[in-house]
């Protein structure tokens, strides 16, 4: 377990509802995928490294959970904006939590 935070830690994180519009591999890249992710109000450019588990193809259209206020990070194939919000499965595999349609993208988690 981690240590515990305050309330007012837990609340400075922005996780929000974004949709997938577009998934693909840079070139080069051994690990990482490039998002373009619809939050309805602007689009963002987010990496993750999940490149051995899923094929960009399959996530394209999926409505998933991102942290969206932490500072953009540089990596070898442009710049990151957010990070995919994701739990391990039983095989070790991150899990991407599907959201319901009848959810607004850019919703916030609280």
């Amino acid at each position: 377990m981690k240590d515990l935070i305050t309330f007012d830690e837990y609340a400075k994180v922005e996780v929000r509802v974004g949709k997938i519009v577009e998934a693909i591999v840079p070139e080069g890249s051994a690990k990482l995928i490039q998002f373009t992710v619809d939050f309805g109000s602007e689009q963002r450019t987010i990496f993750s490294g999940i490149k051995q588990w899923y094929a960009p193809e399959e996530l394209v259209g999926v409505t998933t959970v991102w942290v969206t206020n932490i500072p953009p990070k540089k990596t070898p194939f442009g710049e990151s904006n957010g990070m995919l919000f994701a739990c391990d499965n039983n095989e070790g595999m991150p899990y991407i939590v599907r959201i319901g349609e009848n959810v607004p993208l850019g919703s916030e988690f609280h």
